[in-house]
């Protein structure tokens, strides 16, 4: 649902802000310094393999990049609210958002990308860095990921309001993604995020912080169930208004099952989640796990 066009107020970025990035490029530091000491034993400490399926699982992405030279076409779509039941097939025929997006693997570790969702009509510019990979021996325990992307607001520049600049198009969203593999079918992670935008809606914050926890467990070898539990964190020292006045985003809770072969990943699922992009997601999701505000939602991803 879209908030009304007039009431969008520009930010300019705080030192919140530039902390969580500083951190994040540290962060980057000691993950390729410990990579290094890693290799000079890798035939003693091979890397894990499978930790998840692909590098998206439900809303959210994974320690997981395309190989070298290959990409990766995904389409996610997400059907309206369930809430009318049988009127319009439990969302199926309520209003929907799709995403279509092409990734690459620019190196082993490295992956850029880019995609286009329906909503807000955004374009996505984002890469993802792997920084380390859990070893079979646990000398390495976790695999390390840096995830970015950049949205562009496309819509017609009425939408932004007076003063219109193009950095109010703009929406950052930065993660930090941490796995480990327990055994054969069972994986987990945590990913701390950090979410900005240029310009917001009225008594919407432009900065917000949020932790998302994930895991898989494998049922069959192509098929395995998952979660994923995405929690805003309002902390009082980055709000930018009164508790009475301030509009906090709500978390969200996906649960579903996956199917994958060595060319295609195919996820289904339940979500809070309408925005798919994660920066709208984080900031803007107004859809309660209490009161049953979820939506049917499917990932399709094609590797050639």
């Amino acid at each position: 649902m879209q908030r009304s066009k007039y009431t969008i107020q520009k930010f300019i970025p705080t030192s919140s802000f530039k902390i969580f990035y500083i951190s994040i490029f540290l962060l980057m530091g000691l993950g390729a310094s410990q990579n290094c000491l890693a290799q000079e034993d890798e035939f003693a400490n091979d890397p894990v393999s499978g930790t998840f399926e692909t590098g998206l699982l439900g809303e959210t992405q994974t320690t997981v990049t395309p190989f070298a030279g290959e990409f990766e076409l995904h389409i996610q779509h997400r059907f309206g609210l369930i809430e009318n039941g049988l009127e319009d097939v439990f969302g199926i025929y309520a209003s929907s958002n799709i995403r279509m997006g092409l990734n690459y693997g620019v190196t082993e570790k490295i992956m850029l990308g880019y995609g286009y969702t329906k909503d807000y009509k955004l374009q996505e510019f984002h890469g993802k860095y792997r920084v380390f990979t859990q070893t079979e021996s646990n000398s390495i325990p976790v695999s390390v990921a840096v995830y970015g992307n950049l949205s562009i607001n496309s819509q017609d520049k009425i939408v932004f309001g007076n003063d219109y600049a193009f950095s109010d198009r703009l929406g950052y969203f930065s993660q930090l993604i941490v796995a480990h593999k327990f055994n054969e079918k069972i994986s987990l992670q945590l990913a701390p995020s950090f979410t900005h935008f240029n310009k917001t809606d009225s008594l919407v914050e432009h900065d917000k912080i949020a932790i998302t926890l994930s895991g898989r467990a494998k049922v069959t070898p192509s098929m395995s169930v998952f979660f994923e539990y995405d929690q805003p964190l309002n902390l009082d020292n980055m709000r930018e208004y009164t508790n009475s006045d301030q509009t906090d985003p709500e978390a969200n809770l996906s649960f579903g099952m996956e199917i994958g072969t060595s060319t295609h990943v195919f996820q289904v699922f339940m979500s809070n989640y309408e925005g798919i992009t994660p920066q709208r997601n984080i900031l803007y999701n107004s859809n309660k796990i209490g009161d049953g505000d979820f939506l049917v939602g499917f990932n399709i991803l094609v590797r050639f």
